[in-house]
């Protein structure tokens, strides 16, 4: 067997090139998997393995046969728990099981936030076997129905009173595979939805970078269509935000890497923390994070287990930027993609997912991306300028 390092990275989807290129510029042995053998990623590997990246017996044999140095999951929620439990119980780098499920399922990380006093909204968790009324009991509509453990907006409903619990209590079951789901308050986001990633070192929150989620799928009003980077809102509110997020993950006892961030600011100007993903943000958000910054999330996942420096810039030299999902709210076959040529000059990365002549999915869940586009700006009057009417820049035809 070579000397070289050896990596097994659970998935190899579009979003997760970027480590598996990083991997391979480093000379590591690579190996991925997962259950979609057509992925791109799996074209950069050394070896491809047909095993689910949610089967958490067959990634554990799968690791016990091809001995990696590393387990990752890299941008995927689902994949985040098994690759911390391949790891723990073959001691090789990463976090603890306990601490990437007390993040992953929803009803826990509520948990963990109403025991120690932070801004939480009402929730209830149930099971497929629960009655529904008692979540109009304890919780005043509107109310968000969502799996505990989806990702990319998937299964999430808001229901404005009991006549659609039981159906939006369905569509989330469909997409957890723990088959539970939570009712929480519906907290407004009148004045913003925070978004962006972190990074975690020896349980300190050393980076944070955080902008404003965009949203206007008609499909899911729910899944954001890209984000802008930095935030409008007050420094203060962001800060505090981070002080949260930095107090909730000692308190989950994650150690290390990347972290995926989002919060909602009510009307009042009250935040609160929605979710801390335990890896980076999907959508090449770690990518639209470096060219922002200059931090390379990527570079500093692997720096880690490797044992590596990790070198944290200066922040004050941010610029402007943002990702924006090429969508559709319909389905059918994508005819036409042009990008109007005034946006090249801000265009960093276009990751093209559908092809002409391929079926298009409408944008109910994050998956359903034609592409995604990274951009830099001069300013944020101009990012605002280009992103917020990006429909007028990016021609799409479906029929």
């Amino acid at each position: 067997m070579s000397d070289k390092k050896r990596i097994l990275f659970l998935g190899g989807a579009y979003a997760q090139i970027p480590i598996i290129e990083e991997a391979k510029r480093r000379n590591w042995y690579v190996i991925t998997c997962d259950y979609l053998p057509d992925n791109p990623g799996h074209k950069l590997a050394d070896e491809y393995h047909n095993v689910s990246t949610t089967d958490f017996e067959g990634v554990l044999q799968l690791a016990q046969k091809v001995k990696p140095d590393y387990v990752v999951a890299y941008a995927s929620d689902p994949a985040a728990p098994v690759a911390a439990y391949v790891s723990e119980k073959l001691g090789l780098p990463g976090n603890s099981y306990e601490s990437i499920c007390i993040l992953s399922e929803k009803d826990r990380f509520r948990q963990l936030m109403f025991e120690n006093g932070f801004n939480v909204p009402k929730v209830v968790s149930i099971n497929e076997n629960d009655n529904l009324d008692v979540i109009s009991n304890k919780i005043g509509f509107p109310i968000i129905i969502k799996p505990v453990d989806s990702s990319g907006s998937k299964g999430v409903t808001k229901v404005t009173n009991h006549d659609q619990l039981a159906n939006a209590f369905q569509y989330a079951l469909q997409f957890s595979r723990k088959k539970r789901i939570i009712a929480e308050e519906f907290i407004n986001n009148d004045r913003a939805d925070i978004h962006g990633d972190g990074f975690v070192i020896d349980g300190e929150l050393v980076f944070s970078h955080l902008g404003d989620h965009l949203y206007n799928s008609l499909s899911n009003p729910f899944n954001p269509i890209g984000t802008t980077w930095p935030s409008k809102q007050p420094e203060s509110i962001i800060k505090s935000i981070e002080t949260d997020v930095a107090a909730l993950i000692k308190k989950s006892g994650f150690k290390n890497g990347a972290v995926n961030i989002e919060a909602r600011v009510n009307a009042d100007g009250k935040h609160y923390v929605m979710e801390i993903g335990p890896r980076s943000g999907g959508h090449f958000v770690p990518q639209a994070i470096y060219h922002a910054t200059g931090f390379d999330i990527v570079k500093a996942i692997l720096d880690q287990i490797s044992g590596s420096q990790i070198q944290i810039p200066d922040l004050k030299k941010n610029k402007p930027s943002a990702y924006y999902a090429i969508h559709s709210d319909k389905e059918g076959k994508l005819v036409k993609l042009k990008i109007n040529e005034s946006l090249f000059p801000y265009v960093k990365e276009l990751h093209q997912y559908i092809e002409l002549g391929e079926k298009v999915k409408a944008f109910q869940g994050a998956n359903a991306a034609i592409g995604i586009i990274l951009l830099t700006f001069p300013n944020k009057r101009v990012m605002l300028n280009y992103v917020v009417n990006m429909s007028s820049y990016i021609e799409l035809n479906i029929y």
